[in-house]
């Protein structure tokens, strides 16, 4: 069988616990495999072997060469800690930093990756190898996440940790990804959404100066970090169109959007007199809209303040501009694909999510149930050829 147990100090082979030649107590094994010598004398955490561990490693040894999975590196403490998942939540957080540096990842979602991982995964994780997470393991992790998060954030947690087993996957670390548990159920907030006449109503308390930037919002379906990342070059008056082609996320400007794609959109007419009511006077890289209170762009967070103080209504920002437009669009019978290209979806489930019908709505709808028709009414009519 390979495998020899030496004295660490003579190299003598030890069967007991210490050196019959010198006496000393500490050993180191040597074990050929495929034709190569291996010698190990700490243990995976880098404690020094003594014969009673020797063999007990030794034998664990000699039953992995069995089973055909032995891999000496997996014995080398330096080379045990670049498998922990800790080690690699690590590599992939830094991966993920210099992707975001050259505007090829989201500063949200990183910040959010930081964030489960720092909380979450590394707490759970700790001292475990990438190859011997299970399902039984990521089961058990689901199962003590805190019961105050919503089952959305659990869920986000359990997607950026199956995102991070992909990117093990593809470094050649982990053969295959685990099976993941599921979060069930659904407590998502309902989205609200308003009309365009309370659209307008809510303009007209909204001060005269910032009215320009809430209405090009209502009129082009934009997220609002991209309504307040428009600058002038942006704008084709032309063609009367806009080029959207940057955001802002957590607090930095990107030069790319959600989806990651530069799309020209169509301006109303009224977000076209917005659009040259705004440009006059200023330069290529100026930004389309500026904030009066700074002389600086608006933020996302700006315009949500100003839209709670003035508008009046219960529903935040968000809801009363994209989510609107596009529930406006959906109840006025557009199609469906229509839609979808102008709230520049991906999937048309996704452009789905967002209708939501109103209380007038299901009101027309209610009261054409009352409608009394006639039963000539459905008879066929008689052909005059007979």
């Amino acid at each position: 069988m390979n495998g020899r147990i030496r004295c660490l100090k003579c190299a003598t082979v030890m069967d007991t616990h210490t050196c019959p030649k010198c006496g000393y107590g500490k050993c180191r094994i040597f074990l050929y495999w495929r034709k190569k010598l291996h010698r190990f004398s700490t243990d995976k955490d880098g404690v020094q072997l003594d014969y009673m561990h020797a063999e007990r490693q030794l034998t664990i040894m000699r039953a992995d060469i069995d089973r055909k999975r032995f891999i000496p590196d997996d014995w080398i403490p330096g080379k045990v800690k670049e498998k922990l998942v800790t080690h690699k939540l690590d590599e992939w957080i830094e991966q993920k930093a210099e992707e975001e540096a050259s505007n090829e990842f989201s500063p949200e979602t990183l910040r959010h990756y930081k964030s489960y991982s720092r909380a979450y995964y590394k707490p759970f994780f700790k001292g475990i190898d990438c190859r011997e997470v299970k399902f039984e393991q990521l089961e058990r992790f689901k199962d003590k996440l805190p019961k105050k998060l919503k089952l959305k954030t659990k869920r986000n947690i359990l997607n950026a940790l199956h995102s991070f087993f992909s990117w093990l996957r593809r470094k050649g670390v982990i053969p295959e990804i685990p099976l993941f548990p599921q979060i069930k159920g659904n407590d998502a907030t309902v989205r609200l959404s308003i009309d365009y006449e309370e659209q307008l109503a809510a303009l007209k308390r909204i001060p005269s100066e910032d009215r320009d930037v809430f209405e090009f919002g209502f009129e082009t379906c934009l997220r609002p970090g991209e309504t307040t990342a428009l600058k002038v070059k942006d704008i084709d008056l032309r063609n009367q169109q806009i080029l959207i082609q940057r955001s802002w996320s957590y607090g930095k400007l990107r030069e790319t959007t959600k989806s990651g794609k530069k799309v020209f959109l169509p301006l109303s007419d009224k977000a076209y007199e917005i659009a040259k009511r705004n440009t006059e006077g200023k330069t290529p890289d100026t930004f389309l809209f500026v904030n009066p209170t700074t002389n600086g762009n608006y933020t996302q967070d700006s315009l949500q303040v100003r839209w709670k103080k003035f508008s009046g209504l219960p529903v935040c920002h968000y809801e009363a501009s994209r989510h609107s437009f596009i529930t406006q669009m959906v109840e006025n019978d557009t199609n469906p694909l229509v839609a979808k290209a102008l709230a520049r979806h991906a999937d048309i489930r996704t452009t789905q999510k967002y209708y939501h019908a109103t209380t007038a709505k299901l009101r027309d709808i209610v009261n054409r149930r009352g409608r009394v028709v006639k039963i000539d009414e459905h008879k066929p009519k008689k052909d005059t050829n007979e």
